[in-house]
C-alpha cells in the first residue's frame, strides 16, 4: 500500500513541476502579441486597433464589401504607418454565412 502512495505521490509531484516549468515559460516569453483594443463599424469597413509593443500599434481595415482585410503598423517614434499584409477575408466571410445560429 505504501508504495502504491509513494508512486502516486511521486507522479503528482513530477505533473506539478511540469506544469509550474510550462506556466513560468508561457509568462516569460519575451514573444510580443498582437491584441486588439478598440473597434469600430462605420458603414461597410471595420476598423480595428491594438497595441503589439512599446513602439508598434497595428491597425486592422476590413472592408466588408470587397472582403479584404490590410494590417497596418503604426511606428510611435518615427510618426509613420506601413502596410504590413493583406488578407482576403470572403472566404471566411463565405463560410460564416453558412453558419446556423
Amino acid at each position: 500500500m505504501k508504495n502504491a502512495e509513494n508512486i502516486t505521490i511521486g507522479v503528482l509531484v513530477v505533473s506539478a513541476a511540469i506544469i509550474t516549468g510550462l506556466l513560468i515559460a508561457v509568462h516569460v516569453s519575451n514573444t510580443p502579441q498582437a491584441q486588439a483594443q478598440t473597434t469600430i463599424k462605420q458603414g461597410q469597413y471595420i476598423v480595428s486597433v491594438g497595441t503589439y509593443t512599446s513602439s508598434y500599434d497595428f491597425v486592422y481595415i476590413v472592408d466588408i464589401r470587397t472582403g479584404r482585410m490590410n494590417a497596418y503598423a503604426a511606428e510611435r517614434q518615427r510618426k509613420r504607418v506601413a502596410l504590413v499584409t493583406e488578407i482576403e477575408m470572403a472566404p471566411v466571410f463565405q463560410k460564416l454565412r453558412t453558419i446556423q445560429p
